[in-house]
């Protein structure tokens, strides 16, 4: 139960965190290189610790976390390159960053489904909300501007944020949404 704590809360952070970014990419668009390549490579290898504490927990849908180990390792190696070229990334890190928000978003589209299939309500939103993340991820990588960057950044907090507060549970499962019968929380 303590490590699925940690999981949750280590997603709400990361979540605060591209909140802050994209409202950054958005106030100051003319971010140094440099410093938006380390603020990226030290998110980037904490959001792959807490996705692979998150994969490690005992949750009780197993959606959330269902593909965050490999996706974990791959964004701490990746935080690692990151941190150590640094701004050589040029204009690229822009691109990067809608790839992962692309990447990011389609798994939550497919996990948009097996909540549905579990009869969780609130299905929908996670779609939708990984529609839009994953909307953005590509517009990001066409159009590489930080603007673009900052509203694929708060989408993406968004997405991530709300899937972790409707599928990862620290308690038995959840009673029915209101108006929903049993049935109706069985069979979607």
């Amino acid at each position: 139960m303590k490590q699925i704590k940690i999981a949750r809360a280590g997603y709400i952070l990361i979540s605060v965190l591209f909140y802050i970014s994209g409202i950054g990419c958005l106030i100051v668009p003319d971010i140094s290189p440099k410093a938006a390549a380390m603020a990226a490579g030290i998110i980037l290898i904490a959001y792959g610790i807490i996705k692979i504490t998150g994969y490690l927990s005992h949750d009780l849908y197993c959606l959330a976390f269902q593909y965050d180990f490999a996706c974990g390792l791959f964004l701490i190696v990746l935080g690692i390159v990151v941190l150590a070229i640094g701004s050589k990334f040029n204009g690229n890190l822009l691109s990067g960053l809608g790839f992962l928000i692309l990447m990011d978003s389609l798994l939550g589209i497919q996990t948009s489904m097996d909540a549905k299939k579990f009869g969780l309500a609130k299905w929908f939103v996670i779609l939708a909300s990984s529609i839009l993340s994953g909307t953005l991820g590509v517009v990001l990588i066409v159009m590489n501007t930080q603007m673009i960057a900052g509203c694929s950044l708060l989408a993406e907090g968004f997405m991530r944020q709300y899937i972790v507060q409707c599928t990862v549970y620290l308690s038995p499962r959840p009673e029915p949404d209101e108006g929903e019968s049993d049935n109706e929380e069985t069979n979607g």
